[in-house]
């Protein structure tokens, strides 16, 4: 009677981590006795009381029926390592930091046939989007649409190479080795030893050479040193660390940002940066400063100028930052609370791309703030109708639409201008400008996304380029359209890329943050395989540094002497009862001499006055 194939969910426990310490406190699993298990190996059973499904009562069936789960989970010695081999879905009582995070993906590299691929699951880091991509017929990784640039390999499935069929046909890895054995108990030891040897293996490299070029870094084990390097930077002040929003942000909406999980909310800022973190904390809570009030406590807070909470993040969540271990061919990166680790040598090569593609800006630099109800904020809108009236033959197209009728509005770029060019088949080059203030906007890969697939409709779809046409000869008003729409007839066109910013032009691409850079390339390749020129421009940001401001009112207080205690009142005329108490005032606020009088921001609540310490306020003479 042939072999039985029966499936197997392998994992390598990492070092020192064995059946005595590999499992959760809390596990409901039962040690059990085995005749049949390998030598030296520990079973372990899940025989949870069985239960009646939810939907048996939801429908109203009468029939007697019932569920059970059952699930095994062996722990196998081999060498000096040990294996858990699951069986049902127990792999969760596992502890996170006992295996290792890439021991699935790692043998199946080494064992598939490149050429024999059936599905990859990818993940493109910072948007953090996924996909899966499955064939009827194998084929290599670039046909699963993989981009080593820009993406990683979570997971991989294909048929062995000739020499491994003889341990099983097909595999699928990832954290675990998902396979179909057919093999009797006394052979795993010798099976896993394969794999082992396998996962220590670097010949993966020859037949995916770039695969590597961006890995996650998942074991707390490896995470917990650079989270400790993390917190050294940020309690240092060493300049290392720097802060994003973890989402598009929208200038035209006059998006700001506060902090909160401190002694009360900070003041609202109209762009946000760690020095402003650094001193909403105050110099002797952030020298104890914890991972932990990193992640759960303080908070990064989108609101309207007036401070009204629209999103909220952890603060670890915001934050960007690198760290080059010394003696190692690897940078460690922090994106949106994940670790990731990136190949120096590739790195290089993403920013000798990028850098060659770096240009002077040939527009003015930014000074167009806007008052919203008296507050400075960006406004990437009034810069750009600025910058129309300020350049002869530059056109605001921001806010307008070429997205075919029934689809999602579509800008086709934020300024447009057409320049003679002797390389253009019609003797004019389009130059699309897409503009976005601050690198430290998080998702610029969205500017960058945009620019390639606006320019991309304009020349594959005939109604989004009737559109721009028509768009481009109302903005003339009356004026000679004939140079701005030849570069349509030929697709002349040029993509320029630029980004407001106080950080100096010297930097070039070393100003973006990791994962836009990788954004950045991917798209800019695009325009490369099209054969449209393309570029990365940085424009001085000379705007008036922008101060927090508090989303309360200021009024006139004065220090009255009540009794044995110093109080802070309201000064009469403003509104507010004289008689009651401003509470939490800044320190020298309530410790100054009585009569003294201050302009300080108070909340107003029914018959409650308060105000902070962490709120601005000046003293009147």
């Amino acid at each position: 009677m042939a072999e039985k194939s029966r499936p197997f969910s392998i994992y390598l426990l990492c070092e020192n981590y064995d059946a005595d310490n590999a499992l959760v406190d809390d596990h409901q699993l039962d040690l059990a006795e085995a005749n049949n298990a390998p030598e030296g190996a520990v079973i372990y059973i899940s025989d949870a009381d069985r239960k009646r499904p939810w939907w048996r009562s939801y429908f109203g069936i009468e029939d007697d029926i019932w569920q059970e789960f059952k699930g095994a989970l062996l722990f196998l010695p081999v060498g000096e390592r040990h294996f858990a081999i699951c069986f049902g879905q127990v792999h969760h009582n596992l502890k996170d930091a006992a295996y290792e995070y890439d021991f699935g993906l790692r043998v199946t590299l080494n064992m598939l046939d490149p050429k024999e691929l059936r599905s990859a699951d990818m993940v493109e880091p910072g948007p953090a989007r996924r996909k899966r991509t499955q064939v009827p017929i194998s084929t290599e990784l670039t046909y699963l649409d993989f981009d080593a640039n820009s993406e990683i390999i979570k997971s991989l499935t294909g048929k062995v190479k000739p020499e491994f069929e003889e341990l099983f046909k097909s595999a699928t890895g990832s954290a675990s080795l998902k396979i179909s054995l057919k093999i009797q108990p006394k052979e795993l030891s010798d099976r896993c030893s394969r794999f082992l040897e396998l996962y220590e293996s670097d010949e993966y490299k020859a037949s995916f050479p770039n695969i590597e070029n961006i890995t996650p870094v998942r074991n707390p084990a490896d995470i917990a040193p650079l989270d400790a390097h993390l917190l050294a930077s940020i309690r240092e002040k060493n300049g290392a660390t720097t802060l994003t929003i973890p989402d598009i942000v929208d200038y035209k909406d006059n998006t700001c940002c506060m902090f909160g999980g401190g002694e009360g909310p900070s003041q609202i800022y109209p762009d946000i940066s760690i020095e402003q973190f650094y001193e909403y904390v105050g110099d002797e809570k952030l020298a104890d400063l914890t991972l932990d009030a990193l992640k759960r406590e303080f908070r990064l807070v989108l609101t309207d100028t007036e401070g009204v909470a629209e999103k909220s993040y952890g603060l670890y969540r915001s934050v960007l930052f690198d760290i080059e271990p010394p003696g190692e061919d690897v940078i460690y990166h922090l994106c949106e609370g994940a670790w990731y680790k990136v190949e120096k040598a590739f790195a290089a090569r993403l920013r000798t791309y990028l850098d060659a593609k770096c240009e002077v800006t040939d527009l003015s630099p930014y000074d167009h703030d806007v008052m919203s109800k008296g507050k400075r904020v960006y406004s990437e809108e009034n810069y750009n109708e600025a910058m129309a009236a300020a350049h002869l033959g530059v056109l605001c197209l921001d806010q307008t639409d070429i997205s075919p009728s029934g689809n999602t509005a579509i800008e086709p770029c934020d300024l447009y201008t057409a320049r003679a060019d002797a390389a253009a088949a019609s003797g004019q080059r389009g130059i699309f400008y897409h503009i976005k203030i601050s690198t430290r906007s998080s998702h610029l890969s969205h500017l960058f996304n945009q620019g390639v697939n606006s320019v991309e409709l304009i020349t594959h779809e005939a109604a989004s380029r009737d559109k721009i046409e028509a768009i481009i000869t109302e903005k003339l008003a009356g004026a000679d359209p004939t140079d701005f729409l030849a570069p349509f007839v030929h697709s002349d066109y040029k993509i320029v890329f630029g980004i407001i910013t106080h950080k100096g032009t010297a930097g070039a691409s070393g100003n973006l943050p990791l994962f836009s850079k990788l954004s950045l390339m991917r798209n800019m390749q695009r325009l490369d395989f099209a054969r449209i020129p393309c570029a990365l421009t940085f424009i001085p940001d000379h705007s008036d540094a922008k101060g927090g401001h508090t989303p309360y009112q200021s009024y006139l207080v004065e220090v009255i002497q009540d009794g044995k205690r110093k109080v802070v009142r309201a000064v009469d005329g403003q509104g507010l009862d004289i008689t009651i108490n401003i509470k939490r005032c800044p320190k020298a606020v309530s410790d100054s001499a009585p009569g003294a009088r201050f302009n300080v921001s108070v909340k107003v609540r029914d018959d409650e006055y308060s105000s902070s310490h962490l709120w601005p306020y000046s003293a009147v003479a």
